[in-house]
């Protein structure tokens, strides 16, 4: 996306807060409710139908967002919808990811340790500066200068990524457009540190050093587009099972169920009768927050399971986990098992065997399994990845 254009999404979420989110808005006079999620929780949050894709994103990268909910009755026709909010979360917990770590490499720089013996009781270091409680009155920037640097490192970044000569030249584009977003969402003091410290020994390292890490993370962000890929196929599978169920149901498999799927106007009726019922599809990104997290900040985790009024009912009903009997399997073993008609296999297992790979190549960490519950016929999808 690009930094510059401020497109909408239009989709019914939930969106819940992290005890500094709800500080923030609190702060601002925003009354926020509390939301029930689908795993019978409580939260508060708000339920939004259009939203700022890009406001979105920086409450991501702000550490304010804790869960994002959508409940259908049928994903497909919001494909292009949920995986553009698929790809603008990942990238925000990139986004955030990136700043704490240059803002990490650069508390080592010379100038902040020269700053910190000139002014002890001003200290700044990576929570001071990621927080701006330290940083006072430093010295405006000079644009034409910051948007130099940036450019520079940006290109640089771009001129040694592994693949450079295969990419074609709208490929570089994006990823040009990708690594100005990187840069652009550091804190702006960054930017000071490096232009002030131009005539110094420090710079060519710290110059570097930004360099080699936007490349990391322009790797890493490649991983987005194969990501959203495959959540829209367990959604899709999700929607695809719940019909099949429904349509077994009301026609006791007199219809065969090839004819339904693909039957336009029997499709929506089934669809319209799921809404009557309340029995909808819950697509959750839970989204770990790096405060008070020892080991699972910057955790992602995708959750895919049915909300209908009997998962609803189970869910009240447990008081804790001992009462419920999960059996966990892969998530290999789960659609191994799935009959053709319902699932695309082979797609579904190449999305997931690229995600396992790429992400190992970019010291991400990615699990997939699936959750039963006894007594019931809810599978939860649950894919996790923990940035490094």
């Amino acid at each position: 996306m690009s930094s510059k254009k401020r497109s909408n999404i239009n989709l019914p979420l939930i969106i819940t807060f992290t005890d500094e989110g709800v500080s923030f808005f609190r702060n601002h006079n925003r009354k926020l409710n509390k939301k029930r999620l689908s795993n019978n929780t409580l939260a508060y949050g708000m339920s939004l139908e259009e939203f700022s894709a890009a406001s979105i994103q920086n409450m991501i990268i702000a550490d304010y967002v804790s869960r994002i909910e959508l409940s259908r009755t049928a994903f497909t026709a919001k494909r292009s919808e949920i995986m553009d909010i698929s790809k603008l979360i990942f990238y925000g917990i990139l986004y955030r990811r990136f700043s704490k770590i240059i803002t990490k490499r650069f508390t080592r720089s010379l100038f902040i340790e020269s700053w910190n013996r000139s002014n002890p009781k001003n200290i700044l270091d990576e929570n001071s500066i990621l927080n701006n409680t330290a940083i006072r009155n430093f010295p405006s920037l000079k644009k034409e200068m910051i948007d130099q640097i940036k450019e520079n490192i940006t290109n640089e970044a771009i001129n040694v990524l592994p693949d450079i000569k295969e990419l074609t030249i709208e490929e570089i584009k994006k990823s040009k457009n990708i690594g100005e977003k990187f840069l652009n969402n550091l804190n702006p003091f960054l930017w000071y540190i490096l232009s002030a410290s131009q005539e110094s020994s420090d710079y060519k390292q710290l110059f570097k050093d930004t360099i080699n890490l936007l490349k990391q993370y322009l790797e890493k962000s490649r991983i987005a587009e194969y990501l959203s890929l495959m959540i829209m196929e367990f959604a899709i599978n999700a929607e695809i099972s719940q019909l099949k169920k429904l349509s077994t149901r009301l026609y006791k498999n007199k219809i065969d169920f090839g004819r339904i799927i693909h039957n336009t106007t029997i499709r929506n009726e089934l669809i319209k009768f799921l809404e009557s019922k309340n029995e909808f599809l819950t697509l959750s990104w839970k989204i770990k927050g790096t405060a008070n997290s020892i080991g699972t900040d910057n955790k992602l985790q995708i959750i895919i399971y049915n909300k209908d009024t009997e998962y609803q009912k189970l869910r009240q009903n447990i008081s804790n986990l001992k009462t419920v009997d999960t059996n966990k399997k892969s998530l290999i073993d789960f659609f191994q098992e799935e009959s053709e008609d319902v699932f695309n296999s082979d797609m579904g297992m190449h999305y997931l065997s690229y995600m396992k790979e790429a992400c190992r190549e970019q010291q991400i960490y990615f699990d997939s399994h699936v959750d039963q519950i006894a007594d019931s016929d809810l599978n939860i999808i649950t894919l996790s990845l923990l940035f490094q």
